[in-house]
């Protein structure tokens, strides 16, 4: 009787690690850098594309001027997350995961700081 439970248990945990990896498999990673110059600029994108169709974790950093967004590919597209972007006002070059943590890095070893923020008009 206990082997059939246990049998029942570890089916059980199988078929749950299965559907958690088949949720992870549809989805893509897209990374941007931009032209933010300060909290409040990440802020508006921040509260603009989490908001997106699609989105899952989403990763926005003033001090390196980098967007990452994870989302689910059947319901958006890397193109469709430069248009928001750049519909907001911000540049969108896209860039690829490699860059993105090399300029994340680079940022934080340089301790980059803003205790002063200055704000930039934008056309």
């Amino acid at each position: 009787m206990k082997q059939i439970a246990v049998i029942i248990l570890l089916f059980m945990v199988g078929s749950f690690t299965n559907q958690v990896y088949a949720q992870k498999k549809d989805r893509a990673v897209v990374c941007f850098q931009s032209d933010m110059d300060c909290a409040d600029c990440e802020n508006t994108l921040y509260e603009y594309l989490k908001f997106e169709k699609g989105v899952k974790d989403l990763k926005i950093d003033h001090a390196s001027n980098t967007i990452l967004i994870e989302y689910v590919e059947k319901k958006n597209n890397d193109n469709a997350f430069a248009k928001a972007i750049e519909k907001k006002g911000y540049k969108a070059k896209k860039i690829d995961r490699e860059q993105y943590n090399k300029i994340v890095a680079d940022t934080k070893k340089q301790s980059h700081e803003h205790q002063t923020e200055i704000h930039k008009e934008r056309n």
